[in-house]
Parts: structure tokens; sequence; C-alpha cells
């Protein structure tokens, strides 16, 4: 069962190039492709004639073709090319999936296709902004995706599974507030001079405690950003401390196995690659160790 009117991360922009690249979203086959023109498609991964899988041809200018027996396809999904012969048939289409870039991501639309507004795209301005320097990746975890957002929204796991990253003994001691706020969930916890973790203490150079706090919003069906940071204990001081942003994008891929499109941006060192390799290293490592649980979680759900 999935939500299919809503806009899902099929991809990040840089991953979608000439050839094509075959995904599977919502349990549904699809290519994505970027023609000559340099706009990105989204169709149906399925030829028409022998339903042979559309990724497995190649890009001409802003068509796809079948690597099986040559049908041409447009960006809109209609074929336009028969080889050996002048008609081309008119079921000779395929499904186009509604696909928008914006915040350095592919956008799909899986549901009816009148209704894919853009404007319901979530805001991810970290991405863009000066301001802000990220780190990013895809993690594919093979569990339900409800399970993924359960384990993004309770970090209190944090303490036990990523004692080496991110985990201290706070997140598990200190209470949440949780509100619902126009269809969408908000969960905020503060830890008041508490040891930072040791990513933490990597990234702000803390020689003491610090005040930590993790502002969570959830908007359906797979959108979670993480607003994170700490302060030197006592000071209040941003300045003086790191801001975060870990931002969460969650593609059901099959009913048992979920994208990860995540990326963690920062407001610091923002001009050193060092950093941007050493915090990616670090979440990678964090992601997995997720995804270690969360894999036979399902085993145990199943």
């Amino acid at each position: 069962m999935f939500l299919k009117n809503a806009w899902y991360a099929a991809g990040w922009s840089e991953e979608i190039v000439e050839a094509p690249l075959a995904r599977r979203i919502l349990d549904d086959p699809v290519v994505l492709f970027r023609g000559a023109s340099g706009a990105a498609a989204a169709l149906d991964d399925c030829c028409p004639h022998r339903m042979a899988p559309l990724s497995l041809g190649e890009v001409e200018g802003d068509h796809l073709r079948c690597g099986y027996h040559g049908l041409l396809f447009d960006c809109a999904g209609a074929c336009v090319e028969v080889p050996g012969q002048a008609n081309v048939p008119r079921w000779a289409k395929v499904h186009r999936y509604p696909l928008v870039e914006r915040w350095r991501l592919a956008w799909i639309w899986m549901g009816d296709p009148e209704a894919a507004d853009p404007d319901l795209i979530p805001d991810c301005p970290w991405l863009v902004s000066p301001d802000w320097a990220f780190s990013h990746g895809t993690v594919t975890y093979g569990c339900n995706y409800v399970l993924l957002i359960d384990n993004l929204l309770d970090l209190s796991h944090t303490t036990f599974t990523h004692k080496g990253t991110i985990g201290t003994e706070s997140s598990a001691g200190n209470p949440v507030s949780a509100t619902r706020q126009n269809g969408s969930v908000h969960i905020e916890r503060q830890m008041k001079d508490a040891a930072p973790s040791k990513l933490y203490r990597a990234c702000g150079d803390f020689d003491g405690n610090v005040d930590r706090w993790q502002k969570i919003a959830y908007a359906p069906p797979g959108n979670i950003i993480i607003d994170a940071g700490a302060v030197p204990a006592g000071s209040n001081d941003k300045s003086r401390g790191i801001d975060t942003r870990i931002i969460n994008f969650l593609t059901p891929e099959t009913d048992a196995s979920v994208f990860h499109f995540w990326a963690f941006a920062r407001d610091f060192a923002r001009d050193d690659p060092a950093m941007t390799d050493f915090i990616k290293d670090k979440i990678e490592v964090t992601f997995n160790e997720d995804k270690l649980v969360l894999d036979r979680q399902q085993e145990m759900v199943a």
C-alpha cells in the first residue's frame, strides 16, 4: 500500500545521465534518462512490443530506443519510429511519469498526472544555499519504508546503535515532545550540559559538554528534516557551535525495500572538501549500522 499522489525523490540529478537508469519505485519499474536538450524524463520501463526493459536501450537525442527491437520513444512516451515499417501503431506508447528537478534531486509523481503540482515538492533550500555545505548519498534498505520512518523519528536508538559516531547516553535519557502541525509531525529533544558525540566533537572541536538539540519534522509520505546541532554548555551562542540539517527523502522501492536519499548540510567549514568527505564517511557508517538492524527487523516482521 503506497501513497501515489505525492512527490518522491527518484534520484539525485547527477545520477540521471544519457545512459538509461533503471529504478523500481512504489514497486513499479521506471526508467530515468536525460536527453540531449538536458531535460530528464521518466517512463514506464517496459517496451509495449515484447515487454523488454527500456533501460536496456540507448538514448538518441531526446528519445529512448528499445534495445531489443529498436522501437524509438520520445520523452512523452509516444513511439515515433518502428524499424522496418512506416506506420506506428496507436497502442505503441508507454506511460510517462511527471518528473521535476529541484534541490539537486529529480522528483517523480507516481499517481494521477493531473494532480502533479510542483509546488507540493518539499522545500530543501540548504542544498542550494551558499551559506551551507553538504555531504550526500543514497542507501537502499531491505525493509518496509515505515520501519525507516520509525527509525528516523525515534533517535533514542542512537545511544545503542551508533556508539562510534552520533550516539550519546543523553539521546535515550532525555524525553521528547511531539506535536502535529498542518499534516506533519514535529518531535523535539533538548539535551543540556551533555557530552558531545564523537562526530560532534570532531566537527565542532568541543573540549567540554554541550547543549544539544534535535528537532525533527516529518511530512508524509517520506520526507524527514532533522534540525540538529550543539553549542558549548550554557553559551546559547550558535557562532561557537555547529548547526546542521540531516535531510532524508524516503522512496519505497518495493513493500520490503526503500531508497534513502540523504544529505547532511552544515553551516561550518563550508569551503573544506576534507570535512565534506569526512562527514560523508561517518554518515555512511551510521546509516549502514541502521541498515544492519532494519534489514533483520524486516525479516522478523515477515
